[in-house]
């Protein structure tokens, strides 16, 4: 029991994250987790009991991973989900959820025809690679939880992993899944680009972990010749004012890009600031008219004044933590998806043209994008074609 109630507390950490934690203050009820840790264990119920126990009911956004079900005592495969198809489009799942029958779910429910549309990235990003522009030959970072190395996704793509102050926590849902949005080599915006990895325990709630990472990529690209630099780092994490060193991380930010180093994370500002769009599945996700604005966004509250960047977040599918071959289908993602889904877009850009500055980069995709909501939603294939006719 005590070491469920611990992965919930790191599940609570990582979901945290994807949805909220990248541009407001993570509020994570610790003392609730300790205090349960502390309690006197009940394990008279079984799992079968507990869950003949529940009224279960499936709606819009239910979390049906199989883990996430396991741990709550539950479980869909009794279920009648007939008429539930308009919620079941809405709902987060993986490669182990175990669904009912196929007479007691709806005939055009197809769960693996929708991990596989998951995995496009969409915008004209599949016709790019095509193209050979696939982010080869760029080197890219991320820092975030602790990665499941193994993954079929992005195996190839890492050649460098380091661990700090976490050496010996196993992986976390987060890392794998923004490892494959920015080099899977399906769901991956940037399939040929090379991966340099840095795992932190995000849940200490001290930016001295990620500021010692960004330091160390600064160190490894001293002296190195531009084509061996990292180029770009993916940070799924905004300024959370409540954690420690916030103020030391934003100073190794600027001193990253002074070095040249393009750092996208979470709470980016004024002309790299970016927001989150997702397109219905079954639409041609290629056309930014199939977009809008990101479901767990409150639409009133995203100013048009703000002027953002817009970059698909919501019905992904990603890596799942959990097995080398899973996959999780998430229906309503979170600006955690956005910062490595920009990312490659960027490493797309130096691919074609190495010398690009920060400010070129931002620059272009802004006049490059789509309109839309006061900003613009990027747009891949036309960044590319202008870096290039600068190059």
């Amino acid at each position: 029991m005590k070491k469920i109630l611990v992965f919930t507390f790191l599940m609570i950490v990582s979901i945290s994250l994807v949805f909220s934690g990248c541009t407001k203050e993570i509020n994570i009820e610790t003392e609730h987790v300790e205090t349960q840790l502390n309690t006197e264990d009940n394990e008279s119920d079984t799992v079968e009991e507990k869950i003949e126990n529940m009224d279960l009911k499936i709606s819009e956004f239910s979390d049906l991973r199989q883990n996430v079900l396991v741990m709550e005592g539950k479980s869909i495969k009794d279920l009648d989900l007939l008429g539930s198809y308009d919620a079941l489009l809405k709902v987060t799942f993986d490669t182990r959820t175990e669904w009912p029958s196929k007479d007691k779910l709806p005939k055009e429910f197809n769960p693996q025809e929708i991990i596989e549309i998951g995995k496009n990235p969409g915008l004209g990003i599949r016709d790019l690679h095509n193209q050979g522009i696939t982010g080869q030959g760029i080197n890219v970072a991320i820092i975030d939880q602790p990665l499941l190395l193994g993954h079929e996704e992005y195996k190839d793509k890492v050649v460098k992993y380091i661990a700090i102050e976490c050496e010996d926590v196993g992986p976390q849902m987060h890392g794998p899944a923004v490892a494959s949005i920015l080099v899977g080599k399906d769901c991956g915006v940037a399939p040929g680009a090379s991966l340099y990895y840095w795992a932190e325990p995000s849940w200490e709630r001290d930016y001295i972990y990620r500021t010692t990472a960004l330091d160390q990529i600064i160190e490894y690209n001293k002296n190195k010749p531009l084509n061996e630099k990292i180029r770009v780092v993916s940070v799924s994490k905004g300024f959370s004012s409540d954690e420690d060193n916030l103020s030391m991380w934003k100073e190794k930010i600027e001193e990253a890009e002074e070095s040249g180093i393009i750092v996208v994370h979470c709470s980016d500002e004024g002309n790299k600031g970016f927001f989150g769009i997702g397109c219905k599945l079954y639409e041609d996700r290629d056309n930014p008219v199939n977009y809008d604005i990101c479901y767990f966004s409150n639409n009133e509250s995203i100013l048009k004044s703000k002027n953002l960047l817009y970059v698909p977040i919501d019905n992904r599918t990603t890596s799942d933590y959990k097995g080398e071959k899973d996959y999780t289908f998430w229906s309503q993602g979170g600006l955690s998806w956005g910062a490595p889904y920009l990312t490659g877009v960027i490493a797309l850009g130096f691919q074609v043209n190495p010398n690009l500055e920060l400010e070129e980069v931002y620059q272009y995709l802004r006049e490059t994008g789509t309109p839309f909501n006061g900003g613009c939603i990027i747009n891949p294939k036309a960044f590319i074609q202008k870096v290039s006719e600068i190059g």
